[in-house]
């Protein structure tokens, strides 16, 4: 078998996934056709796979059109999904399986969204008295 410096340095799984797909493409499709189902906006993809968005636009947009992912927008943001009903859906979903490993885990960013109320300001005894009196 031949090697090179490249294949030596990667698993043979992510040589081979970066020859058939390129890096970018196999981090989105890993992410999307490895958890059927689930939905991510453009942000949250990008955040979870490490692709730029400029890049990650474009990808979404040619494989939303090749069929494999869905697109639907939902207010101002467009969340992407595999789409199950591609012929080629289990096929393509058994070889990332195998070049990418388990389905990625997601990390709970849960907080990165919450918003804390901030204490509501204490009144003053002599504030409360004038008011009060």
């Amino acid at each position: 078998m031949l090697t090179t410096e490249h294949a030596v340095a990667e698993a043979p799984g992510d040589v081979l996934a970066d020859l058939l797909f390129g890096a970018y493409r196999h981090r989105v499709l890993s992410l999307l056709l490895l958890r059927p189902g689930d939905s991510f906006h453009v942000r949250m993809i990008a955040r979870l796979t490490g692709v730029p968005a400029g890049s990650l636009h474009r990808e979404l947009r040619l494989l939303a059109y090749a069929g494999l992912l869905s697109a639907e927008r939902q207010g101002n943001q467009i969340r992407y999904s595999a789409n199950q009903a591609s012929p080629v859906f289990e096929e393509l979903a058994a070889v990332l399986e195998k070049t990418a490993g388990a389905p990625p885990l997601l990390q709970d960013h849960s907080e990165e969204h919450s918003i804390e109320v901030p204490d509501r300001p204490k009144r003053s005894r002599a504030r409360a008295r004038r008011r009060d009196g």
